[in-house]
């Protein structure tokens, strides 16, 4: 039984997806909802000043209009990384630095977009938002000499794990059959006061994708 029933889903998804073709195909890029997913790199500075990339991988969400629409993604980068905080607060002459691990990263991007001159399958886009980045995982290392000091490394993650900043966007959209693929790349700045900044002001990322048209961004009711 468990048999016919998987031939039977196959075979309907095999009849549904010329339909499924044709109606992406036939759906345009303005006044549209895409839905994609994504996977690419971004730039961060480790310990030592030195920029060195993270695979990352996520999904986004492309509202399109006329010549502008709102995009928003969520995503994850993959890293290991390390910074510094002073050991002892009450002595910070003579404290010395506190290694603190850090581990992977989450990102949720917003812009709104631009969509200059009009075109048949190609689309390029440009975008200004903002990123908030969150690092996932940050472990201050010991020894604790006092409670204190161990306290004041855990304020200094929880104070310093997130930062929200300006992004710029630039990329371009070209539409296939059934899907759309993108490559984009974006950019921001750095904020001091974040576990990953490591005196690096900008840091950057590339990423390519597919997004699939699910329907209309407007109501045609009539």
């Amino acid at each position: 039984m468990r048999t016919i029933r998987a031939l039977t889903i196959a075979a309907a998804v095999v009849v549904a997806l010329p339909t499924i073709a044709a109606a992406q195909a036939g759906r345009g890029f303005q006044d549209s909802w895409f839905w994609g997913v994504k996977a690419g790199g971004m730039t961060f500075a480790d310990s030592g000043q030195n920029y060195k990339a993270a695979p990352m991988a996520g999904v986004d969400w492309l509202i399109t209009r006329s010549n502008g629409g709102l995009y928003v993604s969520a995503g994850q980068a993959f890293l290991n990384a390390n910074t510094a905080t002073l050991r002892d607060p009450t002595a910070p002459t003579d404290s010395g630095p506190r290694n603190i691990k850090l581990h992977n990263l989450r990102r949720l991007d917003a812009a709104l977009m631009g969509f200059p001159g009009q075109h048949l399958r190609f689309h390029p886009y440009v975008g200004i938002g903002f990123t908030l980045s969150q690092v996932s995982e940050a472990e201050p290392e010991g020894p604790f000499g006092t409670e204190d000091q161990r306290t004041f490394a855990n304020q200094v993650v929880q104070d310093d794990k997130v930062s929200i900043s300006p992004m710029v966007m630039v990329g371009a959209q070209w539409r296939l059959n059934p899907f759309s693929v993108f490559v984009q790349g974006s950019a921001h700045p750095s904020s001091k006061g974040f576990l990953l900044y490591n005196n690096r002001p900008f840091s950057a990322a590339l990423e390519l994708g597919i997004r699939y048209n699910v329907g209309t961004s407007i109501d045609r009711t009539p």
